[in-house]
Formats: C-alpha cells, structure tokens, sequence
C-alpha cells in the first residue's frame, strides 16, 4: 500500500529527472521543467541529442543511478520497451515517483503491450514505488512550477485539483481553467493507472487541506466498491465533479482503445451519481461552470430562480430554459409586486418573474433588490450584453454591473451572470472583458442560459445532497 508521505513526496517533487527527452519532440519535456523551482536533471544516452540538452543548461547522465542527488520525480519518455529499464533504475535509485509517458501497453491490444505492462506494474508494486501512468501526461503542479504543458501558468497557489485518465483533457481543463480564473492546485494524468488508479489519488486529495474542489475525468474503474465508498466520504466534506467518458457503445469501444478500461452502463454511473452526491458533468466547459459556481457562489439549496435582464422573448426563453433543469421561476409575493407596481413602466415591459425591464433600466438596481429581497427567489440571476461603443450603452452596462455588486455585497443568496450576445464570435473581446470584471467581484458568468441552468441546477442539488446526508449522519450518531 503506498502511503500518502510517499504521495507528498512524488506530487510535490523538490528534484526533478526527465528520461529520454529528444530534439524530435523539441525537448518538450525538459521545456516544461522550465519554471521548475528546484533541480532539474536530464538522462539521455544518444550522444546526438546531449549537446541540445545541455544548450538548455540542464545536467545530463548516463542514467538514474548516476545523478549526485536525490530524486523526487522521474518522468519517463523512452520507448516501451526500454521501460522496464529505466524502472529498474528508479527502484535502485529509490526515487519518489515515476511518471512514465511512455505508451503502448495495454491499451494496443497486443501481447507484447500487455506483457511489458504486466512486467513494469509487478516490479512498481513490489518496490511499492509511486508509478503514475503509463500512456499519461503526469503532473501540472502550478506553484512549484512542474508542467506537462508549455503554456501552462505556474507560480500560483489554487484550491481545485483534476484528476484525469486523458492527457489530453488534463491539458485542456488546465487551459480552461486558467482562461475562467480557475486557480488549479494540480492536475493528475494517471492514464492506464496501472499502479495508482483514480481511487488512490480521490482519497489523496480528500486529505488535502489545500484542496477545496475535486474534478475528474474517468473512463473505466479498476476498484468499483472502493470509489464508491470513497467517493461517498468524499462528498460529504468537498465537492466531486466528475466527467465519465465511455457511456455509448461508440465511447465504450474508444475507452478500450485509450487507456484499456472497462467504462461501465450509464445506468450504473447515474444510480452511483444520486448514491454519492457527486456532480456528473458531460464537458471541460461545463465542468468549468459547476467549478465556477460552487467556488464564487454562497452554498444554497433552494430552487427559486430570479431572472431579469432580457427582452420578452428572451424572458420566455430564459424561464423555460431554466425550468427545464428542475429549477424554479416562481411568481413573487404579493410585497414584491406592490414595490414594482408602485413606480415601474410596463409599457414594453413587464415585471412578473422573469422580468422584462423595457425602459426601467436605470432603476435596475432597485428591481435587482426587490428579486433578492423576495422570499420566494433563492438565487438571482442577471443577464447582461455586451455594450457597443456607444456611450449611453457603455452607461446602461455600468449601471447593470454596480447593481451587481450592491445585490452581491448585501445579499446572502447567490447572484449570477448571463452574459448573452446573438453574435458571440464577433463579440467576444466584449464578452471576456464582461466575464472578468464579474469574475473581480465574484460573480459567476455563464455564456448561455443553458449553461447557466445546468451548473446552478447541479450545485443546488449537491448542497441539498450534502444538506440531508450530513443530517442523516447526525441522527445516526446522537
């Protein structure tokens, strides 16, 4: 059993050593070590490819054993059968962890795949080394500045950690993150999980203070009972959004093809999502959106959606959207319309819920009051364009964003964005600089009402989850 110091050690390396770099891949992976802040080492026999390495100013060995220093981290990107090598050399050495990006074991289908992953998971687990992968990407560990990426960010501290069996989608949340003020605290590509699977690093990071949010892709489990149960524990104290590829027949077949996993029934998948409260999300983007509104949102568990912003047709359009998510757009108590009633234009607008604001913009921090004031609203949703430069227009976007802050500042329920254009490709400069001075002030910013929808439906549903779990505990332990 590997303990969660060995982890520490591994996933919070102070040495770093990169195995088989190549100017074929333009020294990818020690380009990525960059911005690392302890020492980097390089072990490459080819002498063709050593004077490349060391134009870099980074060390180079004959191998492992030879490094004058301890190792913490070993990425391995050497051909598959070489592997067993190189993995005999970091037992020798007793390194922390290995990542091994190499592929073309099991996921190929072929006995030699299978019979070399057999060979390199024997002498891990009997040297009880951390071995993440192989057929991965590895480590992104933003504040000590170790990548899997070149244009990843470092030098930061975050709060949400992912857990992938794609390299690619661990790439592509890091990028997506970082676009939507996502802080990552780290980013595990586990890819065949031969060694570590998705449950060694889940109850890892359950443990992890400096973790607040856990995120995951998944393909296929190798220790269903244990997931679970951990996945169970692990609801109750942070929140899990989880991304299952592989539940079509078509997706099932690519799983096997990618990292050698059984995906399992979407039945299956659905009855554990309701049995542990975790997330189900479909995409990066919209696991972006659930990250967003559980972290800028106060935690709440009601229903009742106040909506306003939007023209008739988009108020119709925004209330069926976001009914259609088990959501509620409830009419207001009668208080709410007598302080509408008593100063608001209905010519071109109206004031039910959602509300259509025609020419009672400029009171559109008074309507946002009423909304959130409203007992029947447990959460107040807003939507915004993007202003043209005309400066009247500039004056009416201003106003909406004040507004905002005020209902945000003075308001315990939660406030959200819509930030809606018909032409959003000709319009997003617009659209970015909207989203991030909402995200200044802590204002979760969805680009569609159906994104809107899904992650406030699920965030809300996860607190209820929480809610009558941790209730339940309680009744069971007085």
């Amino acid at each position: 059993m590997i303990g969660a110091a060995q982890l520490d050690r591994a996933l919070n390396p102070r040495t770093v050593a990169v195995v088989g770099d190549a100017q074929a891949r333009n020294y990818r992976w020690l380009r990525c070590m960059s911005t690392f802040q302890g020492k980097v080492y390089s072990v490459q026999v080819d002498p063709k490819e050593i004077p490349g390495i060391e134009a870099l100013g980074i060390p180079n060995y004959q191998s492992l054993t030879e490094i004058p220093d301890e190792i913490d981290y070993v990425l391995v990107a050497v051909p598959r059968n070489v592997a067993p090598v190189v993995l005999r050399d970091c037992i020798t050495k007793q390194v922390g962890g290995v990542t091994m990006f190499t592929s073309g074991f099991a996921e190929t289908d072929s006995a030699e795949g299978q019979e070399l992953q057999e060979q390199i998971t024997e002498m891990a687990r009997d040297a009880r080394l951390v071995l993440i992968g192989p057929n991965c990407m590895g480590l992104y560990n933003p504040a000590l500045g170790v990548r899997f990426g070149e244009n990843q960010a470092s030098g930061f501290e975050g709060d949400v950690t992912f857990l992938s069996q794609s390299g690619g989608h661990g790439g592509d949340f890091a990028t997506a993150a970082q676009a939507s003020g996502v802080p990552i605290r780290k980013v595990v590509s586990f890819g065949n999980g031969v060694v570590l699977g998705i449950a060694d690093f889940l109850e890892y990071f359950t443990e992890d203070d400096d973790t607040s949010y856990i995120s995951m892709y998944l393909e296929g489990l190798r220790e269903g009972p244990r997931f679970f149960q951990s996945l169970r524990r692990t609801t109750l104290k942070k929140p899990v959004v989880v991304w299952k590829g592989g539940l079509s027949d078509a997706g099932q077949r690519a799983t096997a093809s990618h990292t050698a996993s059984l995906a399992g029934s979407a039945e299956v998948w659905d009855a554990m999502y309701r049995q542990t409260g975790a997330i189900p999300v479909t995409s990066v983007s919209e696991m972006i959106d659930v990250l967003r509104a559980l972290r800028e949102l106060p935690p709440f568990t009601g229903r009742g959606i106040g909506l306003t912003g939007g023209s008739g047709g988009q108020s119709v359009a925004m209330a069926d959207t976001f009914s259609r998510s088990g959501l509620r757009v409830p009419t207001l108590t009668g208080d709410s319309y007598e302080r509408l009633a008593s100063w608001f234009r209905v010519i071109g607008a109206s004031f039910g819920n959602p509300i259509d604001m025609g020419s009672n913009r400029t009171e559109i921090e008074t309507i946002m009051e009423v909304l959130i004031s409203d007992a029947h609203v447990d959460c107040l949703v807003v939507q915004l364009r993007p202003g043209s430069d005309d400066p009247d227009d500039q004056r009416r976007l201003d106003a909406q964003l004040d507004a905002l802050v005020q209902a945000r500042e003075h308001a315990q329920k939660p406030v959200a964005a819509i930030v809606y254009s018909s032409a959003p490709l000709d319009e997003g400069p617009a659209i970015t600089a909207i989203d991030e001075r909402l995200r200044a002030i802590g204002i979760p910013a969805f680009p569609t009402y159906e994104r809107a929808a899904a992650a406030l439906a699920k965030v809300s549903a996860y607190y209820r989850f929480r809610e009558a779990a941790l209730a339940a505990t309680d009744g069971e332990s007085a």
